[in-house]
């Protein structure tokens, strides 16, 4: 059990490592991660009942260019095939067409909480991102120097 607790630990850190760039990150002063996690998943969901889900499904390609067929007769053999021609394969992607509209009602209702969002450069070093992450609750704004990497945004 505590060498899953530690891989744990470890996989997350080394996730946290792999981002680049300041991201946003919710903040309210003295607020606690688990004060700041609930406010947001309560926003969510709030959003997904106002607006639900309407996921497209946009395809494209699939279309063949047909080769010409070429004969080769030996004797009493003849042997054909087909000589160039192409086919492209079908794509797709989905997307939500509701999300950016979900987005900001997520985000209208955390200021609605007192929430708000402050843009930091994750931390460079383990030991900056490990005292962020254990910091009982957010400081003044100004304090906040640098971030673990964590951020509510499901996207």
């Amino acid at each position: 059990m505590k060498t899953k607790t530690i891989l744990s630990f470890a996989m997350l850190a080394a996730l946290s490592a792999c981002q680049s760039g300041p991201i946003d990150v919710l903040y309210k002063e003295g607020s606690t991660r688990g004060e700041r996690q609930q406010a947001y998943d309560q926003c969510f969901i709030q959003s997904l009942r106002e607006v639900p889900q309407n996921m497209v499904t946009e395809v494209t390609g699939g279309y063949s260019v047909p080769g010409i067929i070429d004969c080769n007769t030996d004797g009493n053999t003849t042997v054909c095939g087909e000589v160039g021609g192409y086919t492209t394969p079908v794509s797709s992607y989905s997307y939500d067409t509701n999300e950016r509209l979900r987005n900001r009602i997520v985000n209208r209702c955390l200021v609605d909480k007192g929430f708000s969002t402050i843009e930091r450069p994750i931390c460079e070093t383990r030991e900056e991102r490990t005292a962020y992450a254990l910091l009982p609750a957010q400081p003044n704004a100004a304090q906040i120097a640098c971030v673990s990497g964590q951020s509510f945004d499901p996207n």
